[in-house]
């Protein structure tokens, strides 16, 4: 064999190599672009923190001193998939009024459903702990005091709303429906509410 031959058959055989070698990781590539562009571009990070609130009607088993409350909340939410869509949420959240107050502690999961470029409708389902405090005083000569009960129990929440991200990291948002039930071995309590909330993602 000539050596212009077997020049020309190493010339072959590295460009077939180089060829295989630049498939491979424009294949590799595409696969890890196909990953990165999965994640919604409005959402900055895994984590998410808004800030909620609202009024809350009794319903059922309120009475009238709890039918009308304040209601604040925050969310504390951590993404549990890839596309930074499904988060396990904890919610700690306080409904209350003149000498009352109703503390909670429940941690949910919530999946946002993408409708249109950083707008999104959730659905949220959460449980956990809740007392209902009640405080009154009275006054005793030149004195005041302060006396409270408080009645344990759990907590359910469904709830729904609509987001819109802003450049990745602001949230602005309206929650239509949220139902809070209040029950232990006594009985229940349930409310309405809805609520308007603003925060961010990082």
């Amino acid at each position: 064999m000539s050596i212009a031959r077997r020049r020309t058959s190493l010339l072959a055989l590295l460009l077939f190599a180089a060829a295989m070698l630049y498939g491979a990781q424009a294949a590799h590539a595409q696969r890890r672009v196909v990953i990165y562009y999965g994640r919604p571009v409005e959402k900055a990070g895994l984590f998410m923190m808004n800030f909620r609130g609202g009024p809350a009607f009794g319903v059922a088993n309120t009475g009238d001193q709890l039918r009308f409350l304040g209601a604040l909340s925050v969310d504390l939410g951590f993404a549990v998939s890839r596309d930074y869509n499904a988060y396990i949420v904890l919610t700690p959240q306080v409904q209350l009024r003149d000498s009352f107050f109703n503390f909670s502690l429940p941690i949910g999961f919530q999946y946002d459903i993408r409708i249109a470029r950083g707008l999104y409708l959730y659905p949220r389902a959460s449980i956990g702990y809740s007392a209902l405090v009640f405080t009154s005083s009275f006054d005793y000569g030149p004195f005041r005091y302060y006396t409270s009960s408080t009645v344990h129990g759990g907590i359910l929440i469904p709830e729904f709303g609509l987001k819109y991200v802003v450049n990745g990291r602001l949230n602005l948002g309206f929650e239509p429906f949220s139902l809070p039930v209040f029950f232990n071995g006594d009985g229940y309590n349930i409310w309405y509410r809805f609520m308007f909330f603003i925060g961010f993602n990082a």
